[in-house]
């Protein structure tokens, strides 16, 4: 009965390293007879229908393997077979045969492993796995692209439409004016005066002009303040070049480009007194106007920062303070609101408002309350 056991398991552990040192089935290449070169087509059957479930691991219970191969055969595995492997003894050098201890394995195992493991891995290339309700393989197209998971808002110059129509006697390009806005959010809450914060805003399109740029932003001034123009401003006006900003001069282009900025760091300064305690601006988007209205109150002796925004699109209020940051967040279109206790007068207050759905910078509010 041992001997049948010993048989069987020399047959299992030689069928078994046949199909592992298997190597991989070429590409067919046609031969003289127009028949194509690689493994014999019963030896391929053969070992395609050898499956790892026809292996009882209690037949190698107690059994001396041989899995070492010396000499001329362990140099040369494109030639092994069946007939080939050593099935319980290893051949040593002289010719003497040496029974294997299957208690000594670290070699072997590893060995048996990495085989294992390339087969494996070269069957699954041959023949990937499907899942349960799959008949053949399938290339899937994901369910919905990255481009258009937002649905709401672009991604992409969500506050632009308020700066295309600011009242400017010549149209200026869009990208000076994402460039006038983006300088303008960063100045807007700056202790600045006003024309401080214009030549800030501006100096980056007209470097090493910096005294250039006060004279014009004061003759700026001056004109909102007087209800018309200076002489050298209305001058410099009627000799744009409608309706086109790149064929105006440069101090032309520096007159448009102060106006722009005086424009928005006007709509987004919200300046709040005893007299006026409540002030609303607005701002158009690409999906709708915002409005924004702040009040600024001391009841029972408590200074009191509220602002309520209707938004047309799903996003958020954060109120930045001293202190710490007051937010507000709604996940559809409507009325939000934040507020902030025990705020001094006279000090600038961050308002920003994002989009659910947008990456864009924020829209910054700077709200300045006096006493």
């Amino acid at each position: 009965m041992n001997s049948d056991i010993n048989n069987n398991s020399d047959t299992l552990y030689s069928r078994l390293m046949a199909w592992l040192l298997q190597e991989s089935v070429p590409a067919a290449t046609p031969s003289v007879h127009g028949q194509p070169d690689g493994l014999d087509p019963i030896d391929e059957l053969e070992a395609a229908d050898f499956q790892f479930d026809e292996l009882d691991p209690l037949d190698f219970e107690d059994v001396n393997i041989a899995p070492t191969i010396t000499g001329e055969i362990a140099n040369d595995h494109t030639r092994v077979g069946s007939e080939d492997i050593p099935t319980r003894e290893d051949i040593e050098l002289g010719g003497t045969t040496r029974p294997y201890n299957l208690g000594d394995m670290p070699i072997v195992q590893n060995r048996f492993e990495a085989l294992i493991k390339r087969k494996l891995q070269v069957e699954i290339e041959r023949h990937p796995p499907l899942f349960p309700w799959e008949t053949d393989i399938y290339e899937y197209e994901p369910d919905i692209s990255d481009s258009v998971a937002s649905t709401g808002v672009p991604s992409v110059q969500v506050w632009t439409p308020q700066l295309l129509n600011l009242p400017l006697p010549v149209p200026i390009p869009e990208n000076v004016l994402v460039t006038l806005f983006n300088a303008c959010s960063e100045s807007v809450y700056s202790p600045y005066q006003l024309g401080r914060k214009m030549v800030k805003a501006v100096e980056n399109l007209f470097p090493a002009q910096f005294q250039l740029l006060n004279n014009q932003a004061q003759m700026v001034l001056l004109s909102s303040g007087s209800g018309r123009d200076p002489e050298q401003l209305q001058l410099l006006l009627k000799e744009l070049p409608s309706p086109s900003y790149d064929e105006a001069t440069p101090e032309q282009q520096m007159i448009l480009a102060l106006l722009a900025a005086k424009e928005i760091i006007s709509t987004l300064t919200v300046s709040l007194s005893p007299n006026q305690p409540s002030v609303e601006r607005q701002w158009q988007t690409s999906v709708g106007v915002i409005t924004v209205q702040a009040e600024y109150q001391i009841q029972e002796g408590v200074p009191t920062l509220r602002v309520i925004s209707n938004l047309p699109e799903s996003g958020s209020l954060t109120l930045r303070t001293p202190e710490g940051s007051a937010v507000s967040e709604r996940t559809y279109p409507g009325y939000v609101s934040v507020e902030a206790f025990d705020l001094p007068p006279n000090q600038t207050y961050p308002l920003e408002i994002r989009f659910q759905d947008s990456d864009e910078n924020p829209l910054v509010f700077a709200i300045y309350p006096t006493m």
